[in-house]
C-alpha cells in the first residue's frame, strides 16, 4: 500500500504543477491559474472567498480563503489527484505519516486530528478530496463548506 501510494503521489506530482498551499497566501491562487492556463472564478462570501480553478480536463480545485488572505481549505475533484505534497504544504508530513501508519488497509487516505483534516478518495479518473485546518476556519464558517 505504501509503495502504491508513493507511486500514485509521484505520478500525480509529475502530471500536475503545484497548487496554492494550505495555510499559504491567497496570491498563490492566481499564480496557479496562470501556470495552468486555467479559468478562475472568484465568489465573495460574507465570511470567506472561494476561488474555483477549472482546467480543460475537468479538474476542479476549490480554494477557500480567509478575510485575512490565508488559504484555510482546499478541495479537488477530477480525473487526476493534485500534488498533495504541494497542496498541503507544511501539513504534508503529518498527512503522510498518518497514511503510512494505516498501511495495508484498503481505505481512502484520511487524517482527522485536532487541527488538520484531509480526506482523499476515488478511483481511476474520478478522484476527489478536501483538506482544511480547523483553527483557521473563519468565524461563522463550519468545515461543511469545504467540499
Amino acid at each position: 500500500m505504501q509503495r502504491a501510494f508513493a507511486l500514485l503521489a509521484m505520478l500525480a506530482a509529475a502530471a500536475i504543477p503545484g497548487w496554492a498551499v494550505l495555510g499559504g497566501p491567497a496570491e498563490s491562487v492566481v499564480t496557479d491559474q496562470l501556470r495552468l492556463h486555467a479559468k478562475r472564478t472568484v465568489v465573495e462570501m460574507q465570511e470567506y472567498t472561494l476561488h474555483v480553478i477549472s482546467m480543460d480536463d475537468g479538474t476542479l480545485i476549490r480554494e477557500y480563503v480567509t478575510p485575512g488572505g490565508r488559504v484555510f481549505g482546499v478541495s479537488w475533484s477530477g480525473p487526476t489527484i493534485p500534488d498533495l505534497t504541494q497542496l498541503l504544504g507544511s501539513y504534508s508530513g503529518e498527512f503522510q505519516n498518518a497514511v503510512h501508519a494505516k498501511a495495508g488497509r484498503r481505505r481512502p487516505a484520511v487524517v482527522h486530528d485536532s487541527d488538520l483534516v484531509v480526506e482523499s478518495s476515488g478511483h481511476m479518473r474520478t478522484f476527489y478530496g478536501r483538506a482544511y485546518v480547523n483553527s483557521m476556519l473563519p468565524g461563522g464558517v463550519t468545515q461543511d463548506i469545504v467540499k
